[in-house]
């Protein structure tokens, strides 16, 4: 059976190499066509002889994933690619193009076991992790089809990243490589919905890379209402944790907060959001508060709030301090804005 060449590491590709390539140089080839060159084929590995590629194509396999849908939102040019993976499992991953930077949105499980309330992902049932070279195949297949650089990678696609952190860890690696996607640290955004024991080896780790905690409420009780599954830690917890984050990474901390009608919009919860935050000393310029408004699912009793609420949430929060933004949705009509990308 052949191996998925994406799965492994330089370190361990190199080690398989070795037994039928002997010349470093020859290695280091390989990876540039790999990383640098993005080359979907061996085939196209030109600068190595011909029966080091037919060795190449013999062992190992260099795509594993097929698109097998794409839509291209007539409102913003948002992408959303289906994926499917050898064991026939269908996932997506979102390219979000903007003016000198071009993100990708992309994610890490099959499914989503965490199953927020006011996200399709978390209707669809879990299956698997994604393998280190399923979760990198999205950005190399997402750039050969725009033919674009991508600068910027969110792990915010399907899937809660912290129960996949081998997977997901051995692609930052890759990720951050200046030899590899050489994307910097400050470009790369992971989100969780607030797993702390993950995000404490996430810190001290060290990838210093962003981070965003998906607080979505105030209280104990709202929060169990929007996130069933959070596993077992309080909002205390997920609010030291971030604030150990910032310490020990020295980056910046994302709080992000689903504005839900009538459920966590009120200018009551924005005070007691504001007063949250005061108290575990996250006000400062290292913290920012994404606003974002639901998206409406099928299947789902939550309403969009006012434009009026928004903008009141929003004020009450800089008043007190504090670095507030209202996401603005991307690719809705094509479902691929945020708590979309189940259907």
């Amino acid at each position: 059976m052949k191996k998925y060449i994406l799965d492994l590491t330089s370190i361990q590709l190199k080690a398989y190499l070795k037994v039928i390539i002997n010349q470093d140089y020859r290695i280091n080839q390989i990876l540039d066509w790999i990383y640098e060159k993005k080359t979907a084929t061996f085939e196209e590995f030109t600068s190595i002889p011909r029966d080091f590629r037919q060795e190449l194509d013999k062992r190992f396999l260099l795509r594993s994933l097929k698109i097998v849908k794409k839509e291209q939102s007539i409102l913003d040019g948002t992408i959303r690619y289906t994926f499917q993976s050898i064991d026939k499992k269908h996932f997506s991953a979102v390219f979000l193009p903007t003016k000198g930077k071009n993100s990708v949105c992309i994610s890490s499980q099959i499914g989503c076991p965490v199953m927020c309330a006011f996200c399709s992902s978390g209707k669809v049932k879990y299956t698997r992790n994604l393998t280190r070279g399923e979760i990198l195949e999205q950005i190399l297949q997402i750039e050969n089809d725009t033919k674009e650089k991508v600068s910027g990678i969110l792990f915010m696609g399907t899937g809660e990243p912290t129960l996949n952190y081998n997977n997901v860890s051995l692609a930052l690696s890759s990720i951050l490589s200046k030899k590899e996607f050489a994307i910097g640290k400050r470009h790369i955004t992971l989100s969780s919905v607030g797993n702390v024991t993950a995000i404490k080896k996430l810190a001290d780790d060290n990838f210093g890379i962003r981070l965003a905690i998906s607080l979505h409420a105030t209280n104990e009780k709202q929060r169990k209402k929007i996130i069933p599954n959070n596993f077992g830690f309080t909002i205390e917890e997920i609010l030291n944790v971030g604030k150990y984050y910032l310490k020990k990474t020295k980056s910046r901390l994302t709080i992000e907060y689903i504005l839900i009608k009538e459920i966590n919009d009120s200018s009551a919860d924005a005070h007691k959001l504001a007063r949250l935050l005061k108290r575990y000393d996250l006000i400062n310029q290292s913290v920012q508060i994404n606003l974002i408004p639901f998206n409406p699912i099928g299947d789902v009793n939550f309403s969009v709030p006012t434009q009026e609420a928004i903008l009141k949430f929003k004020n009450i929060l800089k008043l007190n301090g504090i670095t507030a933004n209202i996401r603005q949705a991307k690719g809705a009509d094509i479902g691929a804005a945020c708590g979309q990308l189940g259907r």
